[in-house]
């Protein structure tokens, strides 16, 4: 029984931490864009656990997920991606932050049609990635 009770704890503890691979989901840009912004997103794949990017109009709104150990250096991981960022879409206004309010709001962009709503949403986001708590 004892043993039962190891192996059930033990596969428990071993599913727990085998965390499969992020998911990076890119919309509202061209196929290339699209494609770059995945590309850029996955050489920092060792520390992002998730991210989402949203093309709307000239803005790039992107929120991304930091691993728990990365979370000491979230500030450097969201500069240098911003960089990066800027580097590959110096056409559009880059939005990018580890912020998880910002993940999930950029998240919900999707579901949005209506271009005025659509609009003032991102702004709403720009102006919450430069809040400082």
């Amino acid at each position: 029984m004892k043993r039962m009770i190891a192996i059930a704890g033990a596969s428990l503890l071993l599913a727990g931490c085998g965390a499969g691979a992020g998911e990076i989901r890119v919309s509202g840009g061209e196929p290339e864009e699209n494609q770059k912004v995945e590309e850029v997103l996955k050489e920092e794949d060792g520390r992002i656990v998730s991210a989402v990017a949203v093309f709307v109009e000239e803005d790039l709104l992107v929120g991304i997920q930091v691993k728990p150990l990365s979370r000491f250096s979230k500030t450097k991981i969201e500069e240098e991606l911003t960089k990066e960022m800027e580097k590959a879409f110096p056409e559009e206004t880059v939005t990018l932050s580890a912020d998880l309010k910002i993940f999930w709001e950029t998240d919900k962009l999707d579901e949005l049609e209506e271009e005025d709503k659509l609009h003032k949403k991102v702004e709403t986001i720009k102006s919450l990635s430069k809040e400082e708590t």
